[in-house]
């Protein structure tokens, strides 16, 4: 067992360069950890406030898309007929949303492509958006064409 004078003689006898060097250098090591503590910190902060600047943008934008739209009107019973008014009103958003999808650069493509295919006598006297369920069977049936055939 060793008693508190041996214990300050053994300290005497120490190598100071030694202590010394492994004093700075646990200095050193918790300088770092410092500094990169303060850099996750500052990070998550600015991390933080990117979110918070976004969550705002899209809750302005859901705001102002709400504040666009129409109210919608109450739903009727599924055993009812449909109103002629109803009727009407599906059909004239139905006719404004192929109206407005008809872009003057999707006119300006589709003109080009009648008269590179038929010639310049060509006109176009209405376009008339077709079903989906037109254009789906199009696209299987060049789908169709390109599938190998299996034994």
């Amino acid at each position: 067992m060793n008693t508190i004078p041996a214990i300050f003689a053994d300290i005497g006898n120490l190598n100071m360069e030694a202590v010394t060097y492994q004093i700075t250098g646990m200095l050193v090591v918790f300088c770092c950890l410092g500094f990169l503590s303060l850099i996750l910190s500052i990070s998550g902060h600015v991390a933080v406030r990117m979110e918070e600047r976004r969550k705002a943008v899209q809750e302005a934008a859901a705001q102002a898309l709400r504040a666009s739209t129409s109210p919608v009107p109450p739903a009727t019973p599924a055993s009812a007929e449909p109103t002629p008014a109803q009727v009407a009103a599906l059909a004239a958003s139905i006719y404004d949303a192929a109206v407005s999808s008809m872009t003057p650069q999707l006119i300006a493509v589709l003109a080009a492509a009648v008269r590179e295919e038929v010639g310049h006598d060509a006109r176009i006297l209405s376009i008339n958006p077709v079903q989906g369920s037109y254009a789906q069977s199009g696209r299987t049936s060049i789908m169709n064409s390109h599938t190998p055939l299996r034994n």
